[in-house]
């Protein structure tokens, strides 16, 4: 008889588990969904509210965009040749790099190969080094080099 009685009460403490169980389930799934209602109504009035200051403002957005584009890609090249300047250290900023066929202002134009200064008298589209024929000059200082 005393083994009857252990089993009921360890069966009613099994189903006790099992119903508190079952409601703290019932709790989560319940908190769960409410938070999921709640998300869903904030990013709709968000996104409600977005689309139409989008669609009352749609020609500034318009008019705007086209500057802002203009200024990342500009800040994208100037990040790019930092990049390629440090990381590679390189003797001779890219930026004071020309290459054959860009317009130039006058002045000398020192040959990226053999070192010959090729000097330019007026605006023109650069030509190719006068000894070496080669396509790329610099307005680098040398002596700023050879000071570092």
């Amino acid at each position: 008889m005393k083994s009857m009685k252990k089993d009921s009460s360890n069966s009613e403490i099994e189903s006790n588990l099992v119903e508190e169980a079952r409601k703290t389930l019932t709790g989560a799934k319940d908190w769960f969904l409410e938070d999921v209602a709640l998300m869903t109504a904030y990013w709709h009035d968000k996104m409600g509210y977005t689309e139409a200051w989008v669609d009352a403002n749609w020609h500034y957005v318009l008019d705007e965009s086209h500057e802002l584009a203009e200024e990342l890609d500009e800040k994208e090249d100037i990040a790019l040749l930092w990049l390629i300047n440090h990381a590679n250290n390189n003797p001779v900023p890219l930026e004071e790099c020309h290459v054959v066929g860009t317009v130039v202002e006058p002045g000398s134009y020192h040959c990226m190969s053999c070192g010959y200064d090729n000097v330019v008298e007026a605006k023109q589209a650069l030509a190719p080094c006068e000894v070496c024929h080669y396509g790329l000059m610099s307005t680098h200082d040398d002596q700023a080099i050879k000071a570092e």
